[in-house]
């Protein structure tokens, strides 16, 4: 397990003192198992604005504990939205994951697919700007060598290929990851036998199916304190606003 104690890094020298303030009386409350003061703790500092990887790591890890599983996927989650590659908060994801009572099983997707989203989810999208910035700087420079003649060759011609190619297709994830976070807005159930009624307000309106705490959805629409949901098998329906928490 990652250890919870770290110092939270922010730009603001100024405005560092109250998160961290706030963020070491957490991990102390962690230390002596008082998680529900722990966790009010963790989220009085994303009230203030503040996300870090490991502000949601150690909010999960508070949540856990208090048996929170739907928070704790949440907090998760945004943990490893924000580190992906971080093993331990993939692997604590994967763990609360395992808890839920009516996970769905989809079918495993064509390998290439299954391998383009591992590729595409080992980065955030800022790193895969960052990385074809630095592609394309690179073939800029490439070019600029070939022109004054300082590189010659079909060797160099071939380099320069590759790197345009390796350009183009570091910027089309880069596009493709920029269009999905845009588009999706994801939620997690954190309530348990969540009722999805066909229309947003109880009465006359039929029970179409029903969810548990833990389960992920695509938020489609809020009409005042009611949203529309869908599964990831395809089920839509209503259920009340303060069931499901959208993801940062």
């Amino acid at each position: 397990m990652k250890p919870i104690f770290s110092t939270l890094m922010f730009l603001s020298i100024g405005l560092a003192d109250i998160p961290n303030d706030l963020f070491s009386q957490g991990n102390d409350a962690m230390i002596t198992e008082k998680y529900e003061d722990a966790l009010q703790l963790y989220e009085s500092i994303l009230e203030l604005g503040y996300d870090d990887a490991d502000l949601y790591y150690n909010l999960g890890n508070a949540y856990y504990r208090l048996h929170y599983i739907g928070h704790a996927i949440w907090a998760y989650s945004n943990a490893a939205y924000l580190a992906p590659r971080d093993a331990d908060i993939v692997h604590n994801l994967d763990v609360t994951q395992a808890r839920r009572i009516d996970r769905i099983d989809m079918p495993e997707p064509f390998f290439l697919l299954q391998m383009y989203r591992n590729i595409k989810s080992n980065l955030t999208l800022r790193e895969w700007i960052i990385l074809g910035s630095l592609i394309l700087l690179c073939q800029a420079g490439w070019v600029f060598g070939l022109q004054f003649g300082w590189m010659r060759g079909s060797m160099s011609q071939s380099i320069l290929t590759g790197l345009i190619v390796l350009t183009l297709g570091i910027h089309g994830i880069a596009v493709d990851k920029y269009f999905q976070e845009i588009r999706t807005n994801t939620g997690v159930v954190i309530a348990n036998g969540v009722d999805a009624y066909s229309g947003p307000f109880y009465g006359e309106n039929t029970v179409l199916f029903r969810i548990n705490e833990g389960s992920l959805a695509d938020i489609l629409q809020s009409q005042k304190d009611w949203m529309e949901i869908i599964l990831i098998d395809g089920k839509k329906g209503w259920i009340p606003s303060e069931s499901i928490r959208a993801m940062k």
